[in-house]
């Protein structure tokens, strides 16, 4: 029989507490409000001057929230008149960055709402900055893609740099866990972000662990160990690269076939591989070797030398062809009256193309169509600056029109139509169709760019190079291609790279060249739908000119 009177009681006390505490601080335009609901969360990635804190609204109290954060202090219960942060309006959870930090001191903090009926505050949590200003970057691992039986593609993702630069970072694997960055490993690029890596030099059918990696001054963190397999059967298709590699005292004209180098000179004297063409089963490469004092042209086939030139006068080879039997070479060889005049070989024999003796020109691109031959050729007449034109059996078109300079740096043919690319004036990247000028866009006001080499699958034009950033940027050139006029970055602008050759292949985009690394050496790579193959390690200055894939 007490039950009752004893319900009764307690529902007089429970209306009277809610009537108390509705009006404790009346709203002006809804005297029923309540303060908010609110609970402070977990105060995470503390260093010495920095926190992550934050909270969650649970109930508004009947009235919009106009201001949440978090307020910290040396002092307990801390309030929003002191340190605090604002993060948005309205309900639910939100984060925080709690700065102006002091090392090694322990410190309060309470999330807080306010709404009209006034500013309610969450539990108070305390935590203690750290002792030191720096320490191991965070990175996480990406998914391993683009498996084949040789390579793969990873990356990861630098989140903070520890309060150091990250002056490293990539990616590194073994058939073991926990791989380490003193192991197999990729260099792409440095600071925090995402980043992508290609592993090379894979075993087929084998289960391999990878890892990202970043390096500060307090040392290499690691992102989670990832598992793959590679594929048991080769990819058919076999990418080739012509370049040079340093071996510290002389350049070494070389190939890489799928990523394996082939050198085709000793290293005794300078020498430099310019151009590759595949022919069948036979390889073919033009460059050139110092002999002496003089620059000699020449080619290889299958890593067997062909003097072009006598060694009289200095003289390279820039590009070469296979035409049915017939081999064409293009480049340049000086006289007693020039530095050097634009000239192609067929089967050894020459062709000058300069106008006259004393004509200094460079021909830089060669393409045949039956028994027509086109060499696109940069003449410097004036000297220094170039005139693009095109030959075509000894017929020359000028495609500078009018610039100061410019410059014709490929050739290619499709069907009639005839493409060349390379520079409008000093800055501009361009190409050609049927002496039709298209110039290439900037990323970047008041950029330079440059193209180097031109490629049509279908209707689609493909053309490679650089875009230089303004100086307030770094003056960086940027390795990248133009994909019917829509630019693709194939570096970050952290060191100096370009695209010197561009193919396609199916669906596949290849793109060589280099990028330089911290120590000022220049990597050969080539890159695969963007993603880079690096073909040296970076100890020696290196760089690739050439890439072909059948």
């Amino acid at each position: 029989m007490k039950r009752p009177v004893l319900l009764l009681l307690l529902s007089f006390i429970f209306w009277g507490c809610q009537k108390e505490l509705s009006y404790e601080n009346p709203g002006p335009t809804n005297p029923s409000a309540v303060v908010p609901t609110i609970t402070t969360t977990a105060v995470t990635s503390v260093t010495n001057v920095t926190a992550s804190g934050g909270g969650n609204i649970i109930n508004d109290g009947g009235a919009t929230v106009t201001a949440r954060g978090v307020c910290w202090g040396t002092s307990s219960n801390p309030v929003v008149s002191g340190s605090h942060t604002t993060d948005g309006t309205g309900t639910g959870a939100f984060t925080s960055a709690i700065t102006g930090l002091t090392a090694s001191t322990v410190y309060y903090v309470r999330a807080y709402a306010t709404n009209s009926a006034g500013t309610a505050y969450g539990n108070e949590i305390s935590f203690t900055t750290t002792t030191t200003s720096t320490a191991l970057a965070t990175v996480t691992t990406a998914s391993v893609g683009s498996i084949t039986a040789l390579t793969a593609s990873g990356g990861g993702t630098v989140v903070t740099d520890g309060g150091a630069t990250v002056t490293i970072r990539g990616i590194c694997w073994s058939t073991s866990p926990n791989p380490v960055a003193t192991g197999n490993h990729t260099t792409d690029g440095s600071g925090i972000g995402t980043f992508a890596g290609f592993m090379t030099g894979l075993t087929a059918g084998t289960t391999y662990h990878v890892r990202a990696y970043a390096t500060n001054s307090v040392g290499t963190a690691y992102g989670g160990d990832s598992v793959f397999t590679t594929s048991s059967v080769p990819s058919t298709a076999d990418v080739y690269v012509a370049g040079y590699e340093s071996n510290g005292s002389k350049t070494v004209a070389k190939y890489w076939k799928n990523s394996v180098a082939v050198s085709l000179t000793d290293g005794t004297n300078n020498a430099e591989a310019n151009s590759i063409f595949i022919n069948g089963t036979d390889i073919y490469v033009a460059g050139w070797e110092m002999q002496g004092a003089i620059k000699v042209a020449k080619y290889w086939k299958n890593s067997v030398a062909v003097n072009l030139t006598d060694g009289t006068h200095n003289a390279e080879a820039t590009d070469i062809i296979v035409s049915g039997t017939d081999v064409y070479i293009c480049g340049r060889e000086a006289n007693a009256t020039s530095a050097g005049q634009a000239k192609y070989w067929k089967n050894g024999i020459a062709v000058n193309l300069a106008t006259n003796s004393t004509e200094a020109s460079l021909a830089t691109s060669i393409a045949v169509a039956g028994t027509d031959v086109y060499v696109a050729v940069s003449i410097f007449d004036p000297f220094p600056s170039p005139s693009a034109v095109i030959i075509k059996n000894g017929i020359v078109t000028d495609l500078s029109g009018g610039f100061v300079a410019s410059a014709a740096n490929a050739v290619f043919l499709q069907g009639t139509d005839v493409y060349v690319a390379g520079r409008h004036g000093f800055y501009q990247s361009t190409y050609w169709k049927n002496n039709m000028v298209t110039n290439l866009p900037f990323a970047v006001a008041n950029s330079e760019t440059g193209a180097f080499d031109i490629f049509v699958s279908g209707s689609d034009v493909y053309v490679c190079g650089f875009e230089k950033t303004p100086l307030a940027l770094g003056n960086i050139e940027v390795a990248k291609y133009w994909k019917n006029g829509v630019a693709a970055n194939l570096t970050n602008a952290v060191f100096h790279a370009n695209a010197e050759s561009i193919t396609v292949s199916g669906a596949d985009i290849y793109a060589a060249g280099y990028e330089e690394n911290a120590a000022g050496n220049g990597v050969a790579k080539f890159w695969k739908n963007g993603i880079a193959v690096s073909l040296t390690d970076g100890s020696k200055d290196a760089v690739a000119y050439s890439i072909i894939v059948k």
